[in-house]
């Protein structure tokens, strides 16, 4: 027996689950997100999780991003008590990212007691401090092109996603030679996982590689019907960079604190150091940007920038001079009486919580700010809401009226394209017997199953939540 059953990010981009269920109706868990955006989505991270928590024996994870790791504390709250296996640089990435999570999560419902805007009397947090570093506690990291043997008779193995730092896509194996004389097949089923597939060329980080043949996909299609603007994300920003010092305004952006708010930077430096703009004052207000930033010199196998110009100040690509790291609370407050032009890069990315929340209450009502987005922004989000022309945002329990112009970029995307992900596809060595289309919103997965079907005659199936597949059947 080997069954496949979708637990998240089925019809939206968020929420990343899947369940691989053996023969002892124990198995493994794929990914562990939670789900983000408007309250119908949040509200199901409280339901009743659909598998037996004593089901699972191991979880593995694709990358440290909040919709694929952070119902993880959660699930120990719930008594999980098995294996998490990630690569080295997602446990460190992981561990600022539900640590973070936790304390937004404390801090959203303590906030929510004391202003008395939650339906529930009182507001608890999902999870707490105490149970992410429980859920820590089970981590063990596993290199990429290694093996890695669990209960079974099932194996894994990762390969790089150029997503973001650590990020891979994980190849999963069921062996069924300990089944003889029974109807299991003969041969081990294998099982493909893309994660979140980066870009055709990233800014800084290796570049994803080749799928390895499997027997089933499960594909990411976030972008399944978009092209990104054929555009250097430098250039792009060069345009917006122009906007804000002929203005005088405020740079306000929405980033996500892994790597979206280092490749800002990036940019940034490249344009200061070529002279195309002198070097506007730029603060981070992210402890977590600021804590990841720093592990880009301790995985220089990550990326393309060396050691040696991340440890020397006038050559670090992720520093310059007019850039400022906050360190307090009060350090952020601070920026509220800034005066432009000037830039504020804060998480979170799609303005669901953070330090961005209080910049945006206070930023949103002046026509002198803009306000750029960087990244997708999920349906029943503020960013999202945002983009689409709001003329009110509600944050913190108000209504407040938004004067601030709202611009996004499509190039700094670390997510492929329709085309990318044709073309990431295309290099599987034989065609799937399945090919699963997940982590996408129901319109632009039904867009990239028929540009599938049409350009590779595969067989593609949208699942639904908590679908459960019968992968055993399917290889007759």
């Amino acid at each position: 027996m080997l069954s496949l059953q979708f637990l998240g990010a089925t019809g939206q981009v968020t929420g990343s689950k899947y369940f691989l269920r053996t023969a002892t109706h124990r198995g493994a868990l794929l990914d562990c997100g939670l789900f983000q955006g408007g309250r119908a989505l949040r509200e199901m991270n409280w339901n009743p999780f659909a598998v037996q928590i004593s089901d699972i024996a191991n979880v593995v994870l694709t990358h440290a991003h909040l919709d694929h790791t952070g119902y993880l504390p959660r699930l120990v709250q719930s008594g999980f008590a098995g294996q998490v296996w990630c690569t080295p640089a997602t446990h460190d990435v992981a561990q600022f990212i539900l640590r973070d999570s936790a304390h937004l999560q404390m801090e959203d419902a303590d906030s929510a007691n004391r202003h008395h805007y939650s339906r529930h009397k009182p507001a608890l947090p999902l999870y707490n401090d105490v149970d992410t570093e429980r859920a820590l506690g089970f981590f063990h990291v596993q290199e990429r092109h290694a093996k890695k043997v669990l209960q079974d008779s099932m194996s894994f193995e990762f390969s790089n996603a150029g997503h973001i730092l650590g990020s891979c896509s994980v190849l999963m194996e069921k062996r069924f030679d300990d089944q003889a004389g029974s109807s299991a097949p003969s041969a081990p089923i294998r099982i493909l996982f893309s994660g979140d597939l980066g870009r055709e060329h990233p800014i800084y980080l290796n570049p994803k590689e080749p799928p390895p043949a499997a027997d089933f996909v499960v594909c990411e299609s976030t972008y399944g019907d978009k092209q990104h603007h054929n555009i250097e994300p430098t250039e792009e920003l060069l345009g917006i960079m122009k906007d804000v010092l002929a203005s005088g305004s405020v740079l306000l952006i929405p980033a996500f604190a892994v790597d979206r708010a280092q490749e800002l930077i990036y940019c940034l430096n490249s344009l200061i150091r070529d002279g195309k703009i002198p070097a506007v004052p730029t603060y981070v207000d992210s402890p977590m940007a600021t804590s990841v930033t720093a592990l880009y010199e301790k995985y220089p196998e990550e990326h393309t920038m060396s050691p040696q110009e991340l440890q020397e100040p006038d050559k670090n690509p992720l520093s310059f001079s007019s850039l400022h790291f906050t360190q307090t609370v009060d350090d952020s407050k601070r920026l509220n009486d800034l005066k432009g032009p000037a830039i504020i890069i804060s998480a979170s990315g799609m303005a669901t919580g953070g330090r961005i929340m209080h910049h945006l209450a206070n930023r949103l009502p002046d026509p002198n700010t803009i306000v750029l987005f960087t990244g997708y922004q999920a349906e029943e989000t503020l960013g999202r809401d945002l983009i689409n022309g709001a003329t009110t945002a509600f944050i913190f329990g108000e209504h407040i009226p938004v004067k601030a112009r709202t611009l996004s970029l499509t190039n700094f995307s670390a997510h492929a394209d329709q085309r990318e992900i044709l073309l990431w596809l295309r290099q599987m060595p034989a065609a799937p017997k399945r090919l699963f289309l997940t982590h996408g919103e129901d319109g632009p997965r039904t867009v990239l199953k028929a540009v599938i079907e049409k350009e590779l005659g595969w067989n593609v199936v949208l699942p639904k939540l908590n679908e459960i597949v019968d992968l055993v059947s399917l290889m007759s």
